[in-house]
């Protein structure tokens, strides 16, 4: 997601930062960077993630993985509600037009991660490829794929093409189920000739395979592939997900990377002195001060004044990345489950005990997890009555899939990689197809003509009562004005911003504030490389949109009050 500043005046953005951007902020904080030397990962091929979502959560939050490779979820578009896990970034590709298969990779928020290959997102090859950037090298491309047993020539030789692009990359690691039980990875020969095919892929992009214990009965199916062995250390077998035959594989990724944390600062009302804050504020003779000023001028000196009485009154902190939350559903018993089925694979693995009593432990952890989260889930349903809050935030929690924004086509189709780049070409794109309806000429005339006088006053108990009613949580605009300062100096602001409205309104002088946007481009359908595939949304000044509020009331009582429209017309 790409976030910027909007002029809807001229049709011009510039863009800042988000989480994905990581580049600059306009009025707080910056950017931090940490060398992380190893990454813990995860892969399994995961037969139907519909009953086992759970238990990741519970991995991933014990065992703080980084990065998760998932194979045949079995997901589809129905499945978008429940895929999402908190403090990760989630890239998927599902199966079209049949039941099964699909991949998914999980990369904890943080890191420097986007989509490549754009152009395969059409192909019926069930893979996905994330480059995660670092600090010395040009970045290492992870890939998760899945190759069904009866996958045809033409698929195979798809899946194969995949490979050769990507193994062009400095660093690569591909881990995925491929469906090869004939190999033997210790002399590299095969029976089959696809099996061949492969090996001579392998072999001709310098792929090394790094899995030596069998992951599905006594064959090697799951593997993990790269072209530098020294970035892959200690592959081991650690269980399974669920019920699921295969076995999960654990690994190291020993590679200094670049992580980038969303350091912004924001305002901790929690010890803030609202009554100091008012004292500061009520103090100053608006009328007085505001004479003779221009709604620009006006504004800006009322903003500068807030704004420094802010920083006296509510401290600020530091707003980091989010990490993987714990369930809320998760309780202590359900991670000693979790660990007794660990220990139980252990001992079934090495002799110690028979595979039914592994399969009761499995049966047993997998229904005291489904237990807890449907108990937790009951409860909010039939809480939701009185405390609609926590019910709706549950709801967003799993319904919420937050994509970067991936290479995109520039104007001459080259590829655009860099976020700067990026922000420069969405933004040439939303200005070109801003148009304006008049000249400005034309608008410079018409200021100089009389402005017939509006029979509606913009007073100060109109103003109190749109400030009043703000919603507290929403964020603020470009200007740094948060709605919940604005929320509780209501009276004390609504004397300022009155005269600044009626000076605005009187001579057509619209602060710049008010004029520019945070921009977010928003996907909406077709190639994800396509500029013209993004909608710009805005999220501009809460005192202009005041404003806007406030002649909108006006004008539809001056056209109820004349009879302008009739109760004929729709």
């Amino acid at each position: 997601m790409l976030e910027g500043e909007g002029n809807d005046r001229h049709g011009h953005f510039t863009f800042n930062s988000t989480e994905e951007m990581k580049t600059e902020r306009v009025h707080q904080g910056g950017t931090g960077q940490t060398k992380v030397r190893g990454f813990k990962c995860i892969y399994t091929n995961a037969r139907s993630m519909g009953n086992k979502k759970e238990e990741l959560e519970l991995l991933l939050q014990t065992e703080g993985y980084d990065i998760v490779g998932i194979t045949e979820t079995w997901w589809d578009d129905s499945h978008d509600w429940n895929v999402v896990v908190e403090g990760y970034e989630l890239f998927k590709k599902n199966r079209k037009g049949r039941r099964g298969g699909g991949v998914a990779l999980y990369v904890r928020q943080g890191l420097d991660c986007q989509e490549v290959l754009q152009s395969v997102v059409d192909s019926p090859v069930e893979s996905i490829w994330v480059k995660i950037s670092g600090q010395w090298t040009k970045g290492m491309v992870v890939g998760v794929c899945y190759r069904p047993p009866d996958q045809g020539e033409e698929l195979d030789a798809a899946l194969l093409e995949q490979i050769n692009r990507v193994s062009r990359h400095q660093n690569v690691i591909i881990m995925g189920d491929f469906n090869f039980p004939d190999v033997c990875w210790e002399t590299s020969s095969a029976k089959r000739q696809d099996s061949c095919n492969f090996l001579t892929c392998l072999a001709d992009n310098f792929l090394s395979q790094m899995v030596e214990e069998p992951t599905r009965g006594l064959a090697i199916l799951d593997l993990i592939l790269t072209n530098k062995e020294e970035l892959v250390d200690g592959v081991k077998v650690v269980g399974t997900l669920g019920g699921s035959d295969h076995v999960l594989l654990e690994f190291q990724l020993l590679w200094g990377t670049k992580e980038v944390r969303n350091q912004t600062c924001t305002l901790d009302f929690r010890r803030a002195d609202f009554n100091q804050l008012r004292g500061l504020m009520s103090v100053i003779p608006w009328a007085r001060m505001l004479e003779g000023k221009g709604a620009s001028e006006g504004w800006s000196f009322l903003k500068r004044e807030l704004l420094e009485a802010q920083a006296l009154t509510i401290p600020a902190r530091q707003k980091h990345s989010k990490g993987s939350k714990k369930p809320l559903w998760m309780k202590r018993d359900l991670q000693k489950k979790l660990r007794e089925k660990k220990e139980m694979y252990r001992k079934w693995r090495e002799g110690q005990t028979s595979k039914e009593e592994y399969m009761k432990v499995t049966r047993s952890c997998r229904s005291a997890i489904r237990e807890a989260k449907a108990q937790y889930e009951l409860g909010l349903a039939t809480g939701a009555r009185y405390n609609r809050k926590n019910f709706y935030r549950y709801v967003r929690s799993k319904r919420k899939i937050k994509e970067a924004i991936g290479p995109l086509l520039g104007v001459g189709g080259e590829t655009l990689m860099e976020n700067r780049e990026k922000a420069d070409r969405l933004n040439d794109f939303f200005a070109s197809v801003f148009s304006l309806k008049n000249s400005s000429s034309s608008r410079d005339d018409r200021r100089q003509e009389k402005t017939p006088e509006w029979p509606y006053d913009i007073d100060e108990e109109v103003v109190e009562r749109h400030l009043a009613e703000l919603n507290e949580y929403k964020s603020p605009g470009p200007d740094g004005v948060h709605p919940r300062v604005l929320k509780e100096l209501s009276r004390e602001l609504a004397e300022p911003l009155s005269i600044i409205f009626k000076t605005s309104w009187k001579t057509g002088d619209v602060p710049q504030d008010w004029r520019r946007a945070n921009v977010i481009p928003i996907f909406k359908k077709g190639r994800k490389d396509d500029p013209g595939n993004y909608r710009p949304v805005s999220l501009t000044s809460i005192a202009g949109k005041i404003l806007e509020k406030i002649l909108k009331e006006s004008i539809c009582k001056h056209l109820k009050d004349h009879l302008v429209i009739r109760g004929s017309q729709h």
